[in-house]
């Protein structure tokens, strides 16, 4: 205590000063108004400033929760869109004014993802649970990832695009009614192979690249890319260079697409020899 009051002794003149600057202060805004103003806009701007730096920190960590649900909005959109497209592309149904879907759509998120094997694979945080199931495919916004062929309760694993091995889908030039196998060589991340395409097809650089009916998982007419270069093979058919439109170095969001006539088409078919075909087009799995 004596050494409290000691301390006080030999501070008590900057101590003081202190009080009778605060006070000189206080006296001189409340007297004056300009200045008084002008201290009050200081400080709204100071305030409002600090709050709209705790909203932006805010709507930041809110970004995730707004892209999952706007990536669950554009899988509700994209199945209906699906099947009004794929209605259209068909003879008329006797149940077509049912309102029946041909493909569901529902959102994921890439939680792992290789490019830099010749077989990659991507994991994605849905599962058995959330509904999904193997021979799912997966697509993004600009086109076609790959599909599933594992899952657990929350996760499933699939064979992406860029799997020298596994995967094998049916792809056409868009307006052409000639398919060819696609298949990744493991040259690029950004290209695949559109082979066995038909000398008589019509195809110039630029031209898009699109699923086709044949596959038993990926819907029709989904971007796969466009035509970067061409050469024809033993005069017969030509060997197609496609850059990809999904980039999958920088995959995050994408959705999983159930065809849900998948079985019954697959159990016919098989009946009459063309079970094959299926396995052809997707990788040798029947």
């Amino acid at each position: 205590m004596l050494k409290l009051l000691l301390f006080l002794k030999r501070i008590h003149y900057v101590l003081l000063f202190i009080a009778l600057e605060t006070i000189a202060i206080g006296v001189f805004l409340h007297g004056n108004i300009y200045q008084k103003a002008r201290i009050a806009g200081a400080s709204d701007r100071l305030v409002s400033g600090i709050y709209d730096k705790i909203a932006d920190v805010r709507g930041y960590f809110g970004l995730r929760a707004e892209n999952d649900r706007l990536v669950a909005e554009n899988a509700r959109l994209k199945s209906q869109l699906s099947a009004r497209l794929y209605a259209d592309s068909l003879p008329a149904r006797a149940d077509s004014s049912t309102g029946l879907q041909y493909y569901q759509y529902q959102p994921a998120r890439v939680v792992r993802n290789s490019i830099g094997k010749r077989q990659n694979y991507l994991t994605v945080d849905r599962g058995k649970l959330d509904g999904i199931e193997p021979e799912m495919a997966l697509v993004s916004d600009d086109g076609i990832v790959g599909y599933v062929i594992h899952c657990s309760d929350h996760f499933a694993v699939a064979v992406s695009i860029l799997n020298t091995e596994e995967f094998r889908t049916s792809g056409c030039i868009k307006g052409s009614d000639f398919a060819g196998s696609i298949y990744w060589d493991g040259l690029s991340h950004r290209e695949v192979v559109l082979d066995e395409i038909p000398k008589y097809a019509e195809m110039k650089v630029g031209d898009t690249v699109v699923t086709t009916h044949y596959s038993y998982i990926f819907p029709p007419e989904l971007p796969i890319g466009t035509v970067a270069s061409f050469e024809m093979v033993n005069g017969t058919f030509y060997k197609v260079r496609v850059r990809l439109f999904a980039d999958l170095a920088r995959i995050r969001y994408l959705y999983a697409v159930r065809y849900l006539e998948q079985e019954e088409r697959r159990a016919l078919e098989s009946t009459v020899g063309n079970a094959e075909v299926g396995a052809l087009q997707e990788g040798g799995r029947p």
